[in-house]
């Protein structure tokens, strides 16, 4: 875990793009993955990361979730079924500066 945060850590350093939003919900996500045993894609649940991350709003939720995948944090892997559980995978961008 420490491993992953460290490199976190270090992209985000460097990338303006990341807000406090950001940092919270992928620390919240980081520790579902330590509670799924590591396994990756993890499947998660909107409303625990939610309450976990202090994020009241669905709309912001999404958004902050969409631009971690789009900026190569996570891969998220959305479930349009009611029944089955969306998932993702923690990542590192490319442009990850190696401290």
């Amino acid at each position: 875990m420490k491993e992953v945060l460290e490199k976190f850590m270090a992209g985000i350093d460097t990338d303006p793009r990341i807000c406090l939003s950001h940092i919270g919900l992928f620390s919240v996500l980081l520790h579902v993955r330590e509670e799924n045993g590591r396994n990756e894609p993890f499947p998660i649940k909107r409303e625990e990361l939610m309450k976990a991350a202090k994020i009241s709003s669905t709309a912001t939720y999404f958004k902050i979730l969409g631009q971690l995948h789009e900026y190569g944090y996570i891969q998220y892997h959305p479930s349009f079924n009611r029944m089955s559980q969306s998932k993702v995978r923690l990542c590192f961008p490319s442009n990850y500066s190696q401290k």
